[in-house]
């Protein structure tokens, strides 16, 4: 059964801010790599991400489809990068959220 979250829909740059503060109420516990998962379409590509938030709070991507699997995770440098690749991957992130999300 998955979890319920509550309203984590990006239709603002600032919802953002308010998503990666409660990433882990939305995301999955990987136990073995340590770290928060959260998986949603990769639709220029046609296959999927997978948004990662480690215990230092470092984010990562890894995508992989039917005709690609990136070989390593790339690791944001910089907050204002996962904000920029959550509002230009907002579209699928909202699609992957809402069927989690309770009323609030």
């Amino acid at each position: 059964m998955k979890k319920k979250v509550i309203n984590m829909l990006i239709k603002k740059k600032t919802d953002i801010v308010f998503v990666l503060e409660n990433f882990t109420s939305l995301a999955e516990w990987d136990a073995i790599g340590e770290k928060y998962y959260f998986v949603f379409a990769d639709r220029k590509r046609g296959g999927q991400w997978t948004l990662m938030r480690y215990s230092d709070n470092r984010y990562s991507i890894h995508g992989r489809g039917n005709h690609y699997f990136d070989e390593n995770e790339w690791f944001f440098e910089e907050l204002d990068q996962v904000y920029s690749f959550l509002w230009e991957n907002r579209s699928a992130f909202n699609a992957a959220v809402k069927p989690l999300t309770i009323a609030n």
